[in-house]
Parts: C-alpha cells; sequence; structure tokens
C-alpha cells in the first residue's frame, strides 16, 4: 500500500521517513508500507459433520508481517553509505518502536525478520527493501490514558440536637468508580496498579463483568503493578513476582472494549476493597487492530 510523502514513519535514533533531509541533507523515505491493515486470524475451523460449512472457533489476530521499501538520498557517497548503515542497524533483529503519523497516530513494536536488500542506484542515492514482523499486532495511541481511583467515602456531615431535631447534613460522597475510554477498535490491554493500605484490592469492569483483584494486604506506601496480559504478572514494588496473589474473574485477563458496531469505548471502571484508604491506577492507550 502505498504511503503519500506526507505520511511520516518515525523510527528510533531520530529517523523520520518521509520527513525530509536532515541536519546532514540527507533524506530517509519510505514508499510502501505492506501489512499495515489487520491483520488475518488464526484460522483453526473444522468441517461440520453432515453438514454445510465449518466450526467458528475464537479467532486471534496473527502477527503482523510487514513490508517496507523506500530511498535514502544523500548529498555524498560517504553520508549515503553511512545512512544505509544507520538505517540496517534501526531495522534490527531487536524489537523497536515503528510510528506512523497520521491523523490518528499509532504505533507497533516491530523486528526485521528478513533480509534488509539495497540496491546501489547511483552514489548518492539508495533503493532498500526491509521485512518486519510486530509479534504483538494491535497498533497503539500515542499518547497513553490513565484513571485514577480512590474507594468510595462519604465526607462530612453533622448531626443537630434541638426540640424538633435532631436533623443531619450530609457531605460529599466519593463513588470509587470513573469512565476509561478506548477509542481504538479492539480491546486494549491494561495495566492495573494498587497501592495501599490496602487489604484486597479489587477493580472491576462493570461495562465488561470482568475484575482483577488482588488477594493480600499492601501497606501503606507500598504497590503492586498487575500486567493484563497472557500470561498475567503481577510485581510488587517492582521487582517481587506476586501473580500467584491475583485472581480474575469473566474471563481471565481483561481489557477495555472498543468501540465496535453498537458497542461504544466507553468502560465503566469501579474500584473496590475489604478495607484501607489507597488508590488504583488504570493505564492503557487507545487500540486498533
Amino acid at each position: 500500500m502505498p504511503y503519500p510523502d506526507e505520511r511520516e514513519i518515525h523510527l528510533p535514533g531520530g529517523i523520520i521517513l518521509n520527513g525530509g533531509p536532515n541536519a546532514d541533507g540527507v533524506e530517509f523515505t519510505l514508499a510502501t508500507l505492506d501489512g499495515w491493515g489487520s491483520p488475518g486470524g488464526t484460522g483453526g475451523g473444522q468441517q461440520r459433520s453432515g453438514a454445510h460449512g465449518r466450526t467458528a472457533p475464537k479467532q486471534w489476530l496473527k502477527p503482523r508481517v510487514m513490508t517496507a521499501t523506500g530511498l535514502i538520498k544523500a548529498p555524498t557517497h560517504l553520508l549515503r553509505q553511512q545512512a544505509e548503515h544507520q538505517l540496517e542497524g534501526v531495522l534490527g533483529l531487536d524489537l523497536f518502536d515503528l510510528t506512523v503519523v497520521d491523523a490518528i497516530p499509532l504505533k507497533v513494536q516491530a523486528q526485521r525478520v528478513g533480509d534488509m536488500s539495497r540496491s546501489d542506484d547511483t552514489d548518492l542515492r539508495t533503493t532498500w527493501q526491509a521485512e518486519l514482523e510486530a509479534p504483538d499486532p494491535r497498533r497503539y495511541g500515542v499518547t497513553p490514558k490513565s484513571l485514577l481511583l480512590s474507594l468510595p467515602q462519604s465526607m462530612g456531615g453533622n448531626t443537630w440536637p434541638g426540640e424538633t431535631w435532631p436533623e443531619t447534613f450530609l457531605g460529599s460522597t466519593v463513588s470509587g468508580d470513573g469512565g476509561a475510554d478506548n477509542d481504538g477498535n479492539i480491546t486494549a490491554p491494561v495495566t492495573v496498579r494498587f497501592t495501599g493500605p490496602l487489604v484486597v484490592p479489587q477493580l472491576l469492569n462493570v461495562t465488561t463483568g470482568q475484575s482483577v483483584s488482588y488477594v493480600a494486604t499492601l501497606a501503606a506506601g507500598e504497590f503492586v503493578d498487575i500486567y493484563m496480559t497472557t500470561p498475567m504478572v503481577a510485581l510488587l514494588m517492582g521487582t517481587a513476582d506476586r501473580t500467584g496473589y491475583v485472581s480474575t474473574a469473566g474471563g481471565g485477563p481483561w481489557g477495555l472494549q472498543g468501540a465496535v458496531g453498537e458497542q461504544t469505548g466507553q468502560n465503566h471502571i469501579a474500584f473496590r476493597a475489604a478495607s484501607g484508604t489507597g488508590t488504583a491506577l488504570l493505564q492503557w492507550s487507545d487500540t486498533f487492530q
């Protein structure tokens, strides 16, 4: 799929494809990026016995496979070769951030899985091609989102005695609930941080009926991060494994539903605990398939 020149692709090391000449007068361009659409499903259906069609198992996205092609233009032969080596190093075997800047900027973590080929058109110009793969095929918004919640509580309020009294004046109430929007079109993975003091804290996605609980006690200042991935991971104070203390309901690791069809990307989140005065922090990014 060809990309117009005005659509920039940002890579590590300050390389911007289609961003115009850099300070050395070197220009990196991207002509095509095949595979930026929605990847295919895993399949796995079987022919129905004695009936038309096949079974319809749950589908998952395959890894995102991309083929990128482009040009390098430089004012000197030396700068052209230096730019080639720089691009080869960035489009490497380790995961790196690849961001496509559009009206909705999106990024993936990709790595090179095939050869990176190039052809020296002239001393000042090279055509290149690279085979890339994103193990996690989902595309993420570049601006992270978060929701900080406190436990439900009532504050203030007094009772005044008198001949026709007592009369109670109510204070304000903190509900412990909030809204988390995923403007993407697929479920957004989330990270949950419980910060103590808390006893058996729980975060519930009321919209989907799913929840996660930390079945333990957090002292004041202690925190546990729960990464709602497969497999799920929980780390106390960023280092100690506490995955065994995590309990989920409603289908294992969960996230925030996206805007698909009549389904909105609005998620009602509730924070509860057996006791305590700590907080829950939910973090995510808009997620697209």
